[in-house]
């Protein structure tokens, strides 16, 4: 197969073995930058905010005026929907360059897209009944899923916002007709290992999916960080239900240990708290810990606000910021817990910084150019992707020496003994060797690779993923192997 470019993240680890950018392989490395899209719906703009003194370099690149982005594994995703029904793959190591600019669909509508590997992923549309598959690293087509079955009256199902846990897509069907709910807000849970629809509900006969308890879920997808007593995953989810109606909630997804290794049911909980103690409709979801956590609100005023709220209680704990009008548009964790917010009115745009956990504003307004509209940042690769992020300390995994050349250390560090799996995968999404896999029996193991394949030969030098999970979810970390 060609290797002039086969991913650019490969590139960009070679290159840190030849001493050019040695920050590109820490594989456990906090975050450095924020991307910032700003728009004022006429023209599109990526800004960057640098962490550590928060200055922004406006207008880094152009994307379309309606834009989604994600970050994986080096490089920028932006998903220009209504319109536009592209992706558009950024390098911040060139430059801010565009690397590739993949069509999804004429009229599709994409939504958001999310990965397995650097060669394989998966985009939602809201014009599509089906879920397309694709290869990020040459913008091809791999095939599609259907979710028709699950569609409302309309048809089509609406799918909306995605998130990995382990080897399972969660999909949102926001179900719609003319842009207002017709039914009840569904997920639908796709194993990607053979990108088919998961049986979420094992015991009822038929494929089930999971129904929620509100309609219209619009928010990103937000995971929990677990407690040590409660070895079950919670997937939050936004269902906004009719705007200016208080008929919604954040809902939880339950997700039971050891799904998929082991069947379980897959359903919703309930509202961990609604519309209506909230203030307002549920229009972002930021998962902090499990009595600590975040929403932006959209009240009866025609106004948005950042709220803090306990997940455990289903109570409101207090406003944070509350500008006039629609202001709000994004707040995202990073980790260094601080929580970033984009305030994308005309008036006053720009960033606001709070202290998470404490809820203490530590900068702000912070100008961007246009109005800012979402920030990601660089930063893990799994569900930080889809904005939230585990307290860190609670499930971690650290490869030492990296680059490697003989083997390599890996720490892995879990809330509790319990089941886990420890997997390396090269670069086209093949598992190259299993490391680990059932109980383990301490919080703390170190596991030792020699750099050998399941057949016993070593691997070609080369960048490798390395990806553990257990009960809080999953962790992946790049590792450079040279010679």
């Amino acid at each position: 197969m060609p290797r002039s470019r086969i991913i650019p993240a490969l590139l960009l680890a070679l290159a840190a073995v030849a001493g050019l950018d040695p920050s590109a392989t820490r594989g456990a490395a906090a975050s450095t930058k924020g991307f910032i899209l700003t728009t004022d719906y006429t023209t599109g703009t990526l800004s960057v905010v640098d962490l550590d003194t928060r200055v922004v370099t406006p207008d880094v690149a152009s994307v379309s005026p309606d834009p989604v982005e994600r970050w994986y594994q080096g490089l920028l995703y932006v998903v220009n929907r209504f319109g536009y029904d592209n992706v558009q793959v950024i390098d911040p190591a060139q430059g801010y360059a565009t690397l590739r600019q993949f069509s999804v669909g004429s009229g599709t509508n994409a939504q958001d897209i999310a990965f397995v590997s650097p060669a394989k992923a998966y985009v939602s549309r809201l014009a599509s009944p089906d879920l397309l598959i694709v290869n990020p690293a040459s913008g091809a087509t791999l095939g599609v899923i259907p979710l028709a079955p699950w569609a409302d009256g309309d048809g089509n199902p609406e799918a909306a916002r995605m998130t990995m846990l382990g080897d399972l897509l969660f999909v949102a069907l926001e179900r719609l007709t003319n842009f207002l709910p017709a039914d009840t807000g569904l997920v639908v849970v796709i194993d990607t290992r053979a990108d088919t629809v998961y049986d979420a509900d094992p015991v009822t006969p038929g494929k089930q999916v999971v129904r929620l308890a509100g309609e219209n879920p619009s928010t990103s997808f937000a995971l929990l960080p677990g407690a040590s007593q409660d070895p079950d995953r919670h997937l939050l989810v936004g269902c906004t239900g009719r705007w200016g109606i208080l008929d919604g909630g954040i809902d939880d997804v339950h997700v039971p240990e050891g799904v998929p290794a082991q069947p379980g049911v897959i359903r919703s909980t309930g509202f961990m708290i609604t519309e209506d103690a909230l203030g307002g409709d549920a229009m972002d979801v930021v998962a902090y810990g499990s009595t600590h956590s975040y929403a932006i609100v959209y009240d009866a005023g025609s106004n948005t606000s950042l709220v803090s709220w306990n997940p455990s209680t289903g109570a409101k704990l207090g406003t944070l910021y509350a500008p006039v009008g629609f202001s709000l548009s994004d707040a995202a964790l990073n980790d260094r817990r601080e929580l970033w917010v984009c305030n994308s009115s005309f008036d006053a745009p720009g960033l606001h910084v709070f202290r998470a956990g404490s809820d203490v504003r530590i900068a702000g307004p912070i100008a961007t150019g246009l109005p800012p509209v979402q920030i990601v940042f660089d930063q893990n690769d799994d569900l930080a992707a889809a904005g939230d992020l585990p307290l860190p300390g609670r499930f971690s995994l650290a490869p030492a020496p990296n680059p490697a050349s003989t083997f390599v250390r890996l720490a892995l560090r879990l809330p509790g003994p319990g089941a886990a799996r420890v997997e390396v995968f090269d670069l086209e999404g093949r598992r190259v060797r299993l490391l680990a896999a059932g109980d383990l029996p301490f919080s703390s193991v170190d596991l030792r690779w020699n750099l050998a394949d399941e057949s016993g030969r070593r691997v070609p030098a080369g960048l490798y993923l390395v990806r553990a999970t257990a009960g809080q979810g999953t962790v992946t970390r790049r590792l450079v192997v040279i010679k």
